[in-house]
């Protein structure tokens, strides 16, 4: 008994020995997992905040890139209508483009334009004239006051032509496609005409510069039906609407 409790009293000194360096790494221990937390705490901090402002940097790049109006800078393309002259078939009239056709008749078609005009009504040197920024072309608002032959009509241009008008000397009869460019999809309430009000409603009939393939006839429009046919260019008589391209 004496001997076992000996025993117990020598190893006191050592089971103190121990328990002290273990209450001495604890502590250290404890400091140790603290601060390897806490910097594990720290970085992942720095990682998400990281990730934030990525994330919002490319979402201000992206709102500010859709916030720009489309075409800010760049203008519309302009819609290209011929403006030389030509002698026509049915099917090539028919066959034009930027025109819806409603109906099909053997001389011609009943359609209207597809172009999304830009009209503009100004007044220069006292004179009436109608810009078109979509097809680029200046259009007389008016025209003839009374109706004539197709070579009359051709000869009313070159008498415009000599004395000028809106400051300009190079009008012509317009070619079908720029004419049936015209053609509004339905009557306007305030002209009973398929041409946008801007135009005056007296040229309710005009001529244009080309001329039907098979006979002595050019080819006209008629904004009364919104139809696109020929005449003999002789027997019939129509209005005046000249043209221009702008340069």
């Amino acid at each position: 008994m004496r001997k076992v409790l000996r025993k117990k009293l020598t190893n006191l000194p050592i089971l103190y020995n121990k328990m002290e360096r273990v209450i001495t790494i604890s502590p250290k221990l404890l400091i140790y997992k603290i601060i390897l937390f806490s910097a594990s705490y720290i970085l992942a901090g720095c990682v998400t905040a990281s990730a934030i402002l990525f994330a919002a940097t490319n979402a201000n790049n992206n709102s500010s890139d859709t916030s720009k109006p489309e075409n800010s800078n760049v203008k519309a393309e302009k819609v290209q209508l011929r403006s030389s002259y030509s002698n026509l078939s049915v099917a090539e009239v028919q066959s034009i483009q930027h025109i819806t056709i409603r109906k099909k008749k053997e001389w011609g078609f009943y359609g209207q334009s597809t172009i999304k005009h830009d009209y503009v009504l100004k007044e220069i040197n006292d004179n009436k004239v109608v810009i078109d920024h979509a097809t680029g072309l200046m259009w007389h608002q008016s025209g003839s006051t009374f109706g004539m032959n197709w070579e009359k009509a051709k000869h009313w241009v070159k008498l415009l032509n000599k004395r000028g008008y809106a400051g300009y000397y190079d009008w012509r009869l317009p070619t079908v496609e720029e004419a049936a460019s015209l053609l509004e999809s339905s009557k306007n309430h305030s002209n009973d005409r398929f041409i946008d009000p801007v135009f005056d409603k007296t040229q309710g009939w005009i001529w244009t510069g080309d001329s039907y393939q098979h006979l002595d006839a050019a080819w006209r429009i008629d904004f009364f039906a919104g139809l696109v046919d020929w005449d003999i260019y002789y027997y019939f008589f129509y209005h005046v609407r000249p043209v221009r391209t702008m340069k």
